[in-house]
């Protein structure tokens, strides 16, 4: 029984990353509401899980490397959107910029 419940832990933990996925995809914002420093814990945590889950048991496990390697691949793809985000999005530039009032009296 326990072993038919895991096998489905897989599919729920890559369906649970995406609502996170798409909203950050379909953003044209920088994203600093969202902490990269939790994902990127998250990364760390899920990566060090994936390796004990590779080499750390004496047999190997293939549901739960393919459980750790889902987490590890979807939160390695939510930093990359938050980092593309914010490259893309956090620079920008207001198209119009108000001249201060002591430069326009100088022109004047």
């Amino acid at each position: 029984m326990i072993e038919l419940l895991y096998s489905s832990v897989g599919i729920i933990v890559g369906a649970g990353y995406l609502p996170q996925i798409t909203k950050l995809l379909l953003t044209t914002r920088p994203c600093h509401e969202i902490s990269a420093a939790s994902w990127l814990i998250w990364a760390y945590t899920s990566s060090v899980s994936l390796l004990y889950s590779l080499y750390g048991q004496e047999i190997l496990d293939t549901k739960f490397i393919t459980v750790n390697l889902v987490n590890v691949i979807c939160i390695c793809f939510v930093i990359s959107i938050i980092a593309y985000k914010r490259r893309k999005y956090g620079k920008t530039i207001p198209a119009i910029i108000q001249p201060l009032q002591s430069d326009i009296e100088e022109i004047a």
